[in-house]
């Protein structure tokens, strides 16, 4: 699951399709070909929605929790790039009739870190608007969800809202407004590297509820149009194998439920997918137009606007991070928003987390894959501890050449500040007293079949039985501006000879 971006509006406009913007002078239709390819854009989160909505609700059905109980392991092959730092907890959102009230359990007198992550609009395009938890320094209790199209998408803590609210009163710690009637919630919980608090998890996961009440009025946006409750014949029934005659049919689904998150552009959006045959929920294709030829032409377009300087922060010692502008909630930069559901499609805003990637200047052309030979090694440099918020925690996490977890000896996936992790005289780098948070230590990235010295036992993420190609995630939740600027010195990375017991 995994993962973790600024243009101005109008420069985000016009990227999207240069010349289809309306000047102060004119007016310029766009053609069916440039209309097609932005619905094809737009519409495609909604392919990783479906992946990831289908199985919980064949499961569960909506508005049920559901928890991970286990960490994930070599043998978890569910989902590319698994995270092991967390536990989650899930459950598809169906507002369509009704509010919903989820539970929040105290979580103070937790050592570890944690996250409480609230992401109602993940369930159609992407967009990361609500989080509630330790890290957004939320209060535990309850929260009232509600789909309202008419106000701002966010959480509105009770008791400092502007304006007066009847629906924010003393049984909530606030009120989350949904700009869709249907949307995801995704929990997580640190656990310790050694699982020993997993049972604490597991309570603490027991803890939180999810319940429906009576909605106290109409909302006037759709007073007059019926929302249908979401099933899963809506996500599969009648859909085209091909997956760029489903992204349209899809996008014809769920517009009418599901409008832009940015309400001054629904016009714009309206106009352009009805030059590109959807209207009134269904698609109907015009006549000579390639789908496949038009997909293939969306996602290059989309791959070479994430490549923008804009839309990429630099951080130093070939390290690099989505900008936060184009990570978690997207606005109406809907390339980018294609762009993170393709390759990332839960990802956090970048007050919540980030998700550095190191591209090895000697590697594959500078790309993030990784080679090491049967007798090399990478050794991860850092000069400090990651500066990170209350609550926050960080990790470096090994892939193999499928992006799944490296099996090893030592079950050790990822090492982090909950790992026992020691400084070159091998005393602990957290979990006492000793060091400061400006004193380096460094991480082997190693062959899981070449034992390194004893003393850098405890500092060994395997990588690949052999050597071969891989990745490392650097994954930071609760980060400081420091982190996301990257005014903090990012970890030096340097390839040698492997270490020999």
């Amino acid at each position: 699951m995994r993962t973790i971006f600024t243009l101005t509006r109008a420069m985000v406009a016009s990227l999207l399709f240069p010349g289809l913007i309306a000047s102060p002078v004119c007016h310029m239709e766009p053609t069916v070909e440039e209309a097609t390819e932005f619905a094809l854009i737009y519409g495609y989160p909604l392919l990783s929605y479906a992946k990831f909505a289908l199985p919980i609700l064949q499961s569960r059905g909506t508005n049920e929790l559901s928890h991970m109980r286990q960490l994930s392991t070599a043998e978890f092959q569910d989902v590319v790039r698994p995270n092991v730092d967390t536990l989650y907890s899930w459950v598809i959102l169906d507002l369509s009739e009704r509010d919903l009230i989820i539970e929040v359990p105290e979580i103070s007198d937790r050592t570890t870190g944690f996250s409480h992550s609230m992401m109602l609009a993940k369930s159609r395009y992407g967009n990361n608007y609500a989080n509630i938890g330790s890290i957004s320094q939320s209060s535990p209790g309850k929260y009232r969800v509600r789909y309202s199209r008419d106000r701002e998408a966010s959480v509105q803590l009770c008791g400092k809202a502007s304006g007066h609210d009847d629906e924010c009163d003393d049984d909530y710690e606030g009120v989350i407004n949904a700009p869709t009637p249907y949307g995801t919630f995704v929990g997580r919980l640190a656990v310790e590297d050694d699982m020993t608090d997993l049972e604490e998890v597991h309570a603490l996961q027991d803890q939180m509820a999810l319940y429906s009440i009576p909605r106290k009025q109409p909302h006037p946006h759709h007073s007059n149009r019926f929302i249908p409750p979401l099933t899963i014949e809506m996500l599969n029934s009648s859909l085209s194998p091909d997956i760029s005659l489903r992204t349209m049919q899809m996008t014809a689904r769920f517009t009418p439920f599901s409008r832009p998150r940015i309400i001054s552009d629904v016009r714009h959006v309206d106009d352009m997918l009805r030059h590109a045959g959807i209207h009134h929920g269904h698609y109907k294709p015009p006549t000579g137009v390639n789908l496949t030829y038009l997909a293939h032409k969306a996602g290059e377009s989309v791959r070479t606007h994430a490549a923008l300087p804009a839309n990429t922060v630099q951080l130093g010692n070939n390290w690099s991070e989505l900008a936060p502008s184009a990570q978690g909630d997207y606005g109406t930069d809907y390339k980018m928003r294609y762009y993170v559901a393709q390759w990332g499609y839960l990802a956090l805003v970048a007050s919540e987390a980030l998700y550095p990637s190191y591209h090895d200047p000697l590697s594959d052309g500078g790309g993030t894959t990784l080679t090491l030979g049967a007798k090399e090694a990478y050794t991860i440099t850092f000069g400090s501890k990651p500066p990170l918020a209350a609550g926050g925690f960080w990790s470096v996490t090994a892939y193999n050449a499928e992006q799944y977890l490296v099996p090893n000896s030592l079950n050790r996936y990822a090492l982090g500040d909950r790992s026992n992790l020691t400084y070159a005289d091998g005393l602990p780098v957290y979990g006492s007293s000793n060091g400061s948070d400006e004193t380096g230590f460094e991480i082997l990235v190693q062959p899981a079949d070449l034992q390194p010295p004893r003393n850098w036992t405890a500092n060994w993420l395997p990588a690949p039985a052999g050597g071969g190609r891989m990745s490392i995630t650097f994954r930071l939740y609760g980060p400081t501006q420091e982190l996301i600027s990257g005014q903090w010195e990012y970890p030096h990375v340097r390839k040698h000879v492997a270490l020999s017991a």
